[in-house]
């Protein structure tokens, strides 16, 4: 992304997990793998439209009132 330029979160993701996918192929140890696994499908995930993080009113607390 350059300066004067619009910031799209989806191409930032998109460069970000081919980053990772990158340091994935890269690294040895299992469990390394499996946490660049993990920060893929959780970027992945966040980029999707396809899910919804409102909280209902009966999980709000008081706090969340107006």
């Amino acid at each position: 992304m350059r300066r004067g330029q619009a910031k799209d979160i989806n191409q930032y993701i998109e460069i970000r997990v081919k980053q990772l996918e990158e340091d994935r192929d890269k690294a040895t140890d299992t469990y390394d793998k499996q946490w660049y696994n993990r920060i893929i499908s959780e970027l992945n995930w966040a980029k999707s439209p396809h899910h919804d993080c409102f909280m209902s009113t009966d999980a709000q607390s008081d706090w969340f009132k107006e």
